[in-house]
């Protein structure tokens, strides 16, 4: 023992021994009396569960040092790998509870350390015997499973999978099926696609006739994560209905419900429309939505769908079942921030699906209605009252503000320009300038003639047999009185209406004819309402205002 101690730190002192007497005697006593004082300065290097047996081990009382056996007890010798590989050896000389703890934990915790060469040659023979023993099958998969997820396709397919098919086939323990089951997708990644159809995928839809709620449990997560390897057929005959069927025997289990919602919202985008209608949404509905995960699943599917039509569903649906069942959860004390968001983006983005079809239906269904209900809106929507369009100008007429002028300046130009308005009015001819005027006027017949309406030339003159008139002024006709519209019942003015034809010229007998629909209109008012004369001050006063403002109107023209 003392000279395992000298081993021990000449192998930590870079092979230096602590004692080098070249077969002297003399020197090696010499050396042996300064030994502690060396191995003092030696243990630092050696490890710390080490030290202490080193210590001892040098001791020069023989009865200090460790024996053998108590020095295999130490810590530091107690290599894992080291006794896992040694328990490997008796295996078979222990009863299955050891074995199964063995498997289950002990070797499943150092295969990684272990060197990849003694995988296949020192580990994977027990595996291999093992797996035949249904007592230890479940521990032994374990390990199993690490061996194939590390190994090459090549080393699986040659040194595995041989031995490992005959475990999808035989009857296993409910821990066995569970175990296979969720790491199933590590095996469909290796296994070649005809031994997945043939062996593989039997089982799985085997599990979904288990009464056993962990292995139907198990048969779900499967679908989960081996979905991209199921065919369409296969869910659409297979797996859908047989999780439909686990959902309705375990409608209060909220793991089966989880995992119902899991496969469902996996296996959606392999489902047809029909389906989707007839088997998913009924099954959404009827879920409870009370568990937040539950609910956040559930959020998750509708997400799904909302992405594209081809799922089916329909803004009825949306208004009808799907939104009534998800409202309620929007005040669920149990959602958290993150989950509360989700669920509410979603229905907003119902709402705006219902918001574009309402909208683009309606709009269509206005269009087909009949004239002039179809128009009634569009009336209202594009009316002057709506729209905003530059102002419309009269081509050749110029409007200015009205002004007032003295009644002086009025005499003094309806006396220099006594005879323009007979040759004006009745005397343009069609292609001048001034049947525009008389244009204008002809295009609205059932205008309604009052002091607001422009149509007076720049230059009155004054009939004489006005002048006579009850109520006239001198050189002035006596005109009548007319209530405009805009007016209140007290207030009156004076109508530029009685207007005389030249000397020797004749009225006009057209009903287009201003001047005599007017003098006729006025005689019937006169005849009717004598009293609704103006005295001579009122019409000279009011027709001399009327002029200077036509006058200044019109000047423009010249």
């Amino acid at each position: 023992m003392f000279s395992l101690g000298l081993v021990v730190c000449a192998i930590f002192n870079q092979g230096r021994p602590l004692i080098q007497a070249n077969h002297s005697s003399s020197t090696y006593m010499k050396q042996l009396e300064v030994l502690e004082e060396q191995l003092h300065n030696v243990l630092p290097r050696v490890p710390v569960p080490l030290q202490e047996a080193a210590v001892r081990l040098l001791s020069r009382d023989s009865r200090q040092r460790p024996t053998a056996q108590l020095l295999s007890l130490i810590k530091y010798f107690s290599d894992p790998v080291v006794q896992a590989l040694q328990f490997l050896d008796v295996i078979n000389m222990k009863d299955p509870s050891q074995k199964s703890h063995f498997y289950r934990n002990t070797l499943k915790e150092v295969l990684p350390y272990i060197p990849r060469k003694l995988w296949f040659q020192h580990v994977w023979p027990s595996l291999q015997q093992e797996m035949k023993t249904q007592e230890v099958l479940a521990a032994v998969l374990q390990p199993i499973i690490f061996l194939v997820q590390e190994c090459t396709i090549e080393e699986y397919e040659n040194i595995i999978l041989p031995s490992f098919r005959s475990v999808f086939s035989v009857p296993k323990s409910i821990q066995a099926t569970v175990t296979l089951l969720e790491s199933l997708h590590v095996i469909l990644e290796k296994t070649p696609r005809d031994d997945i159809r043939a062996e593989v995928l039997p089982m799985l839809y085997n599990a979904f006739e288990s009464t056993t709620i962990q292995v139907q449990s198990a048969a779900l997560v499967a679908v989960t994560n081996v979905a991209e390897y199921l065919d369409e057929t296969a869910i659409r005959r297979m797996v859908l209905p047989k999780t439909k069927a686990v959902y309705e025997k375990n409608t209060g289990d909220l793991k089966i419900v989880l995992n119902v919602l899991s496969c469902v919202e996996k296996t959606l985008d392999r489902l047809d429309k029909p389906q989707i209608i007839d088997e998913v949404l009924p099954l959404l509905w009827d879920v409870r939505l009370q568990d937040p995960e539950v609910t956040l699943r559930v959020v998750n599917i509708y997400r799904l769908m909302l992405s594209d039509k081809k799922y089916g569903l329909s803004v009825n649906l949306m208004a009808t079942r799907v939104m009534p069942s998800l409202l309620p959860q929007t005040v669920n004390p149990s959602l958290n921030l993150e989950q509360f968001t989700n669920l509410l983006e979603v229905l907003q983005e119902m709402l705006d699906h219902i918001d574009r079809n309402q909208r683009n239906k309606l709009k269509l269904d206005n269009l087909s209605l009949p004239s002039p209900e179809r128009h009634r809106p569009l009336r209202h929507q594009y009316s002057s009252d709506n729209m905003h369009v530059p102002p419309f100008n009269i081509p050749n007429l110029r409007i200015e503000q009205r002004k007032t002028s003295s009644a002086e300046d009025m005499a003094r130009k309806n006396s220099a320009d006594s005879g323009v308005l007979g040759g004006w009015w009745f005397g343009a001819s069609p292609s001048s300038p001034d049947s525009n005027f008389l244009r204008v006027h002809n295009a609205f017949p059932n205008r309604r003639l009052s002091d607001n309406a422009l149509m007076m030339p720049p230059k009155i003159r004054i009939a004489p047999s006005c002048a006579s008139s009850p109520g006239g002024t001198p050189g002035g006709g006596g005109l009548p009185i007319r209530r405009h519209s805009s007016i209140g019942p007290q207030e009156r003015r004076g109508s530029t209406v009685n207007l005389s034809p030249p000397t020797g010229g004749s009225m006009p007998n057209t009903s287009s004819s201003v001047p005599f629909l007017l003098s006729s209109s006025m005689s019937s008012i006169r005849s009717r309402r004598p009293s609704a004369c103006l005295s001579s001050s009122q019409g000279s006063g009011l027709l001399q205002q009327l002029g200077s403002g036509m006058y200044q109107l019109f000047s423009g023209r010249s």
